[in-house]
């Protein structure tokens, strides 16, 4: 008797782990498969925010120019990590009609002002105080990148932090 509630268990156990897992794996596919967000060669959305100055920047303004859209946020350490290779392309593509639009998710005009000052950043950073902008763009993860062409077409996209190397060869490889 004692064997057959132990099998009992032990069979109950293994389906609510295998469905448990389905739902996981449904989850992600769906995840990771969604139609939502801008695809490759897609052109990128439009969109309005303000500086940090308070002016109101759009990106369809930058059509003509190679531009990195990067989202990140203060308390990102791979995103900090990367700034400096942003800033260093900044400066060494900007005469090639190169730009770039970080754009802090959901974090004070305050905090991120107190940020770009300490390290010395020059590009321009938009803010999406309410998140729809990481929204429209699909974003779950930070630091996330779009290299948009001059035609204003997305080219490359890239989740996680990216080198210097990296981040050179990719603004090459659209200008």
């Amino acid at each position: 008797m004692r064997k057959d509630k132990k099998k009992r268990r032990l069979l109950l156990r293994s389906i609510i782990l295998v469905v448990l897992f389905s739902l996981v794996g449904y989850a992600l596919y769906q995840n990771f498969n969604s139609d939502k967000g801008p695809k490759l060669k897609d052109t990128a959305p439009n969109f309005e925010l303000e500086n940090l100055k308070g002016e109101k920047v759009q990106l369809k303004d930058l059509r003509g120019k190679v531009v990195l859209v990067n989202f990140w946020g203060t308390w990102c350490k791979p995103c900090e990590k990367e700034m400096p290779a942003i800033q260093t392309a900044y400066e060494k593509y900007g005469d090639q009609g190169f730009e770039v639009i970080a754009i802090n998710i959901q974090q004070s005009n305050f905090q991120v002002k107190k940020y770009i000052q300490q390290r010395g950043l020059t590009f321009p950073v938009l803010l999406d105080q309410d998140g729809s902008i990481k929204d429209e763009y699909d974003v779950y993860k930070i630091p996330s990148s779009f290299f948009i062409d001059r035609e204003g077409k997305i080219s490359k996209i890239y989740e996680g932090e990216m080198d210097e190397r990296e981040l050179n060869t990719w603004i090459e490889e659209i200008l």
